[in-house]
């Protein structure tokens, strides 16, 4: 199967007061068609920054990054609602920005309120829902787009423990349903195996990758099958060893 995407020899350095600083160094990965990874790394090591490499949001990088015209499209941990409008205008603002809004994108966007039972708060505004029903109205905005890339950066963190496995479910779900190719970056380990089919392990600034480990889970049909996998644990002490909490 062809790569989706292939990332080159990605290297970031920052030039401040105090001269250059190295943020990232030599960063290859492929993904196929379908595809969810993982990257995990001490805080500060440049997640983040890689995320906006990829998502074409920052060009001040040395590698190259080949991919064919791919819809990429970026959920951060903040749902990043305009208050100002209702929550079904949040819901399409994606689409009217990149002017995609028709019908069958409309009815898309209905499907996706069903689903998640937000169809009697179509016409409410941000500031009555709460944390975990705004991160709904996010992912819908985001999957609206119909991406072929998606990027996740921690965007269950905010989240209290209840509504983020709820809505990891959610998205796990419909990526695999629709055979979404996924990069999400995580400081949870557990987040990382329960969610991912890959895991890259960074290491501190500069940023090189440490490991890539392979996730294979018996049961693939939810995080909940996945975290009772009978590896799970061997996975978690694998990645933790090669975080080494001394470099945080």
């Amino acid at each position: 199967m062809n790569n989706l995407i292939e990332i080159h020899n990605i290297t970031k350095n920052y030039h401040t007061k105090e001269g250059e600083i190295s943020a990232i160094k030599d960063f290859n990965l492929n993904l196929k068609k379908g595809e969810i990874v993982s990257i995990v790394g001490p805080s500060g090591c440049g997640k983040s920054t890689l995320l906006s490499i990829i998502a074409n949001l920052d060009s001040d990088y040395q590698g190259e990054i080949i991919q064919h015209n791919l819809k990429i499209a970026y959920m951060l941990q903040n749902a990043a609602l305009l208050p100002y409008l209702t929550i079904y205008e949040n819901a399409i603002l994606g689409l009217k920005i990149n002017h995609q809004l028709t019908k069958e994108n409309l009815a898309y966007v209905d499907y996706l309120f069903d689903l998640y039972n937000l169809n009697d708060f179509k016409n409410n505004y941000p500031k009555s829902l709460s944390g975990g029903m705004k991160q709904r109205i996010a992912l819908i905005r985001t999957l609206s787009l119909k991406p072929d890339l998606l990027l996740l950066d921690e965007p269950f963190s905010a989240l209290d423990e209840q509504s983020k496995l709820i809505i990891s479910e959610d998205v796990y779900k419909i990526i695999k349903e629709k055979n979404i190719t996924a990069i999400l970056v995580t400081h949870n380990i557990e987040e990382a195996i329960y969610f991912s089919d890959k895991i890259v392990v960074l290491s501190k600034r500069p940023a090189i990758i440490k490991n890539i480990i392979s996730i294979n889970c018996e049961n693939n049909t939810s995080i909940y099958e996945r975290r009772k996998d009978p590896n799970f644990h061997k996975y978690f002490d694998t990645i933790w060893k090669d975080l080494d909490i001394n470099e945080s």
